[in-house]
């Protein structure tokens, strides 16, 4: 490894004391960032070797991580999460993908009509969204029963069932975060040159041809960055699943973050929270580091 002369050192340094007014002023926002960001990181990662209560703080090693994984119900959680990402990654990228290029296709009053509406649910956010599916999942006074029941089919407990619960969160969860992927998608495509389209089409390419050669491909790093999004919004899920079926029936739909919830607000496990929190961010960080090593190589 080459080391650095004496004279870069002193001209790295002096550089330094030269924009020394430019560091004073990023300094409040680095230490906003050490405080906030970098500080409960490690603070979470110390407690999670620990038996840490509101009452005693006792040292484990590993011992948290080895009772998790010896955790039936633990074990079940965490595979509810790679469930919930198989449901809603490629649904919301597929989805996502057909509304952007259909909008995109209209005129320009029409696309912002158009945004607006596939936004709005985000921005209204996911309690609201989850009261209003909740009414259209009750057992008796819901819309979907009341459907199947005025073509003489038998009401579903949609909540309740394990055949039906998690497919239910999913669509509510779908319905909430569709909406700025598709946002992300349409200045994705709007962005590729309209040049390249006339090209094609000057050769006698098909409108499907033009999206499969064309538009596909150009989309490919923001396609990578929804997926990631996606990933990781999935894996963290919480407010739904809390308002819908608290986790239920049987652990059937408990997504992580409201199983570390409940392990450190309800239970009081405070260590044993830290360590389940540490073993989610492994898992987001691997399959964040997945979805970008296999995008470079298609």
């Amino acid at each position: 490894m080459k080391r650095q002369s004496p004279l870069k050192k002193r001209g790295l340094l002096h550089e330094i004391v030269r924009q020394r007014w430019a560091y004073y002023f990023l300094l409040p926002g680095l230490v906003l960032f050490l405080v906030f960001s970098i500080y409960p990181v490690l603070e979470t990662i110390r407690l999670s070797f620990f038996n840490y209560t509101l009452k005693k703080q006792e040292f484990l090693g590993l011992g948290n991580y080895l009772r998790l994984f010896q955790d039936p119900r633990f074990v079940k959680v965490f595979l509810n999460g790679f469930r919930y990402a198989l449901y809603l990654v490629p649904s919301v990228v597929i989805l996502a993908l057909f509304v952007a290029n259909t909008v995109v296709r209209a005129r320009t009053s029409i696309q912002s009509l158009f945004r607006g509406a596939f936004y709005l649910p985000t921005v209204v956010g996911g309690v609201v969204i989850a009261a209003v599916w909740l009414w259209m999942y009750h057992p008796l006074n819901g819309l979907f029963n009341y459907v199947l029941e005025f073509f003489g089919a038998k009401p579903v407990m949609w909540l309740a069932d394990s055949r039906y619960a998690m497919a239910s969160v999913s669509l509510v969860v779908l319905t909430w975060t569709v909406g700025t992927p598709i946002i992300v998608f349409i200045a994705g495509q709007l962005g590729i040159s309209p040049e390249l389209y006339e090209a094609a089409r000057i050769d006698g390419a098909s409108g499907r041809q033009l999206y499969f050669r064309i538009t596909l491909p150009l989309l490919k790093p923001v396609i990578v960055f929804v997926v990631t999004m996606e990933i990781i919004a999935v894996f963290q899920l919480w407010e739904v699943v809390y308002l819908l079926t608290e986790g239920g029936p049987n652990y059937t739909t408990m997504s992580m973050g409201y199983l570390i919830y409940n392990t450190a607000f309800v239970s009081g496990k405070f260590g044993l929270a830290a360590a389940q929190g540490v073993i989610l961010t492994l898992t987001i960080l691997l399959f964040s580091l997945i979805t970008l090593k296999g995008s470079r190589e298609i």
